[in-house]
């Protein structure tokens, strides 16, 4: 603001000097006028209200920001504005007819100079904090726009960083197991246990992936849980081609194949089948039951409450979970471009 007033100042002392050198060069000739009064007194006018009705809105931003202040911002700097102007009018008016003519302004020149005065500037005015305003708005709507998606963006970083330490802790335990009983296979297992989780890390540098991808990391997860389970796992994938480029949240279909192992009783006699199938909708991943007897649960745990939240930042489809008594369904929906 200081800089402004500076060279606020700066620009008004010269159109004054001008002014007072075009005045002495031709006053008392042919060329003095009341014509000549009026084109100095019109552009001293407009200088002096552009430069002072930017410092009023210089002023104003600080005193009474756009964003919170609206609708009141709007009428303060419309009447401060036309003020302002009229006093700078009325100063110019006053000087000029003191100095350069005989006769004194009367009540009815100083009525009509500010009428006129007001009916012209009024509607400049009013235009011009018109697209003001407009643009004020404009930008708080932006800004406000951009603050809600970085929330959201913030906590959909919490829910997909929640799954780290599950994905995590989940399969530190399975390999602590696997070392008490088969110290070559816990091995393997580490080994592609460090392979499947750089998969992981990867596809969490984005909000989705396509069904390719999600499908790519849900084999390699399977490929690991088939080392630890072996015979007890039953998993078939029926999923044609010209679903593979929908979307969906990275590591959804996956952490429903970790649910279902986590939840339930795996033998090489009782084999858990697992179904991943897809149409046009959804990825639809089907697993029988045969709970843990500490957890007898309905599955709607934090996991698919974690997925469910993730999907409501991108679509108003929700997946669709089935409970039945032999097998637990759940329904991812897949994505188009336009629903991202």
């Amino acid at each position: 603001m200081k800089s402004w007033i500076g060279r606020s100042a700066i620009i008004i002392v010269a159109l004054l000097i001008g002014v007072a050198f075009f005045l002495h060069q031709y006053h008392d000739t042919e060329t003095d006028s009341p014509l000549l009064l009026t084109s100095i007194l019109v552009i001293l006018g407009v200088a002096g209200m552009i430069l002072a009705n930017r410092l009023v809105t210089i002023a104003l931003d600080r005193a009474l920001p756009w964003v919170r202040y609206q609708s009141y911002r709007f009428v303060v700097q419309l009447v401060l504005g036309l003020v302002v102007s009229l006093l700078i009018v009325n100063g110019l008016y006053f000087l000029l007819k003191q100095l350069y003519t005989e006769t004194a302004p009367d009540l009815g020149q100083i009525i009509l100079v500010n009428v006129y005065s007001a009916l012209l500037i009024l509607p400049c005015i009013s235009v011009y904090f018109g697209i003001k305003f407009v643009r004020a708005w404009n930008q708080s709507q932006l800004e406000t726009e951009q603050l809600l998606k970085e929330n959201a963006r913030s906590q959909m970083m919490s829910l997909r960083n929640h799954l780290d330490p599950h994905f995590l802790f989940n399969n530190l335990n399975i390999l602590s197991s696997l070392m008490d009983h088969d110290l070559e296979l816990s091995k393997r297992y580490l080994d592609r246990f460090a392979e499947v989780y750089r998969t992981i890390l990867r596809s969490e540098l984005s909000d989705l992936t396509t069904l390719e991808e999600e499908l790519r990391l849900m084999k390699a997860y399977i490929y690991l849980i088939k080392i630890r389970w072996k015979n007890g796992l039953d998993i078939h994938i029926d999923i044609d081609d010209s679903h593979l480029s929908k979307a969906l949240p990275p590591l959804s279909g996956q952490m429903l194949l970790e649910n279902a192992i986590k939840h339930n009783t795996i033998t090489s006699q009782a084999p858990m089948t697992i179904s991943i199938t897809a149409d046009d909708k959804a990825l639809i991943v089907e697993n029988s039951k045969n709970l843990k007897q500490f957890d007898q649960s309905s599955h709607s745990g934090t996991g698919l409450q974690n997925i469910t939240n993730r999907y409501a930042y991108f679509t108003d489809r929700s997946p669709q979970i089935q409970n039945l008594d032999d097998r637990f369904v759940v329904q991812l929906p897949l994505l188009t471009i336009h629903e991202n």
